[in-house]
């Protein structure tokens, strides 16, 4: 899985292309739990996906964000 780490104003996220992966929306959660965790893996304050857009709307993508903590 590809992914990036960034951080500002303070907290630090890792960042997936769900576009890409296409990782099923209900996984999403677990997924942050294990890469957020600090001490046994990546460790962030959490997780945002790039995704599909809400049908209906005019976006490109949406953002899935999952905060840790």
């Amino acid at each position: 899985m590809k992914f990036w780490k960034m951080n500002g104003a303070g907290n630090d996220f890792v960042i997936i292309n769900n576009l890409e992966e296409h990782i099923p929306h209900e996984a999403l959660p677990k997924i942050a739990q294990t890469l957020c965790e600090r001490h046994l893996s990546i460790g962030a304050d959490g997780l945002m996906a790039v995704d599909t857009p809400t049908p209906g709307t005019d976006a490109d993508v949406r953002m899935l964000f999952y905060k840790i903590g």
